[in-house]
């Protein structure tokens, strides 16, 4: 009996404290969406996000092609701001997608 299990299909997160910058949050929700096919194939990406400027926590989900965003509750009084995203496709770059999401969030630097 054939295994029917592709290897190549795997799945994994990333977890980062800090605030997304809502222009470079879009902008990089739009090149996902156009990944090269030698970047691998996203079949589902599921996020709460920390958007910076926005009160409420950020869902994001996809599946293929077509995408939901939405707000679960509002971030507490003191609560860290931690983002989350999982990725499950086939033959993704990890280091790729993991380098692209942490280059979204807001730098804190103060440029006098």
């Amino acid at each position: 009996k054939d295994n029917r299990h592709d290897s190549r299909v795997n799945s994994f997160s990333a977890i980062k404290e800090g605030e997304i910058h809502p222009a470079k949050l879009s902008a990089w929700m739009q090149m996902l969406g156009q990944l090269p096919a030698e970047r691998g194939t996203i079949f589902r990406i599921k996020a709460i996000l920390a958007v910076k400027g926005h009160p409420f926590k950020h869902v994001f989900h996809s599946v293929m092609d077509v995408s939901d965003e939405d707000d679960a509750g509002p971030w507490e009084k003191g609560e860290k701001k931690m983002s989350k995203i999982v990725f499950i496709g086939k033959r993704m770059d990890e280091k790729f997608l993991r380098a692209s999401f942490e280059g979204i969030f807001s730098s804190e630097k103060v440029i006098l």
